[in-house]
């Protein structure tokens, strides 16, 4: 299935927004208190609360879904983190988390409501076919709408659809055959982010076929995060796009 034009414009410009609302609650002071309360370091939290929609699984499967890690590492990681607390548990800490930060960064936001309205519409638009983690993301329960809920109910909604594009990321990789770590290391932040992910320099050297086959993958992400937003009427996919930039403007300026 092709998206129209319109809903292909869409989800390009939502892309960046979506990407810090889903985000930035992963980075905060938050997330590295709940990580110590968990007992845990770094980022076996992530790990096992991101990935804890998939179930108590074998690391391989995990891994299919994390395709960003280094495979040794992750399997440790989540291997430490699972001899410490259930997925379940470590999903329920984890989504606290998001909860918080929506309440402290979402507080105040004009139709908070609109914007997760129009935001579940997407999701529900969207297949899961080779996006499992998305899959296991949209089955978690949202909290009711309401004056004290819909701050965490926004801030959720915001991570599942971060997830859908980063679940239509890993099918696009796959499918033009970029190795996940040539695609960081081709991407902003570089060498830098390579490192935070856990792989271990040296790196070889990117290649001007590296990024040029990296901006292929970036296209037919949008084209396939793109069906999802043809859910939407024209009316509403514009709607979105402004709903989006006023809450990034309201969290990050």
């Amino acid at each position: 299935m092709t998206a129209s034009h319109q809903a292909r414009a869409t989800a390009v410009a939502a892309k960046g927004p979506i990407g810090d609302l889903g985000g930035n609650w992963m980075m905060g002071e938050a997330e590295e208190q709940a990580t110590a309360a968990a007992g845990m370091v770094d980022w076996q939290l992530y790990f096992l609360g991101r990935h804890g929609v998939l179930g108590d699984v074998d690391t391989d499967v995990i891994l299919a879904a994390a395709f960003f890690f280094p495979p040794d590492h992750l399997r440790r990681e989540w291997g430490t983190a699972r001899a410490l607390m259930t997925p379940e548990e470590g999903l329920g800490r984890y989504l606290a988390v998001c909860h918080q930060w929506g309440r402290e960064r979402l507080a105040g936001l004009a139709d908070v409501d609109r914007l997760s309205e129009l935001g579940v519409k997407v999701i529900d638009a969207s297949g899961v076919v080779g996006l499992p983690l998305f899959a296991g993301w949209r089955a978690v329960p949202l909290p009711h709408s309401g004056p004290t809920t819909g701050a965490e109910r926004c801030a959720q909604v915001m991570q599942v659809l971060r997830e859908h594009r980063g679940a239509c990321h890993g099918v696009a990789l796959a499918s033009l055959q970029l190795d996940p770590l040539v695609a960081v290391l081709a991407n902003q932040g570089g060498e830098q982010n390579a490192v935070e992910y856990g792989w271990q320099p040296p790196f070889a050297k990117v290649t001007e076929a590296d990024r040029v086959l990296r901006e292929r993958v970036e296209e037919l992400t949008d084209d396939l995060v793109a069906v999802a937003y043809d859910g939407l009427s024209v009316g509403e996919q514009a709607e979105l796009g402004e709903l989006l930039e006023a809450a990034h403007t309201h969290v990050f300026k």
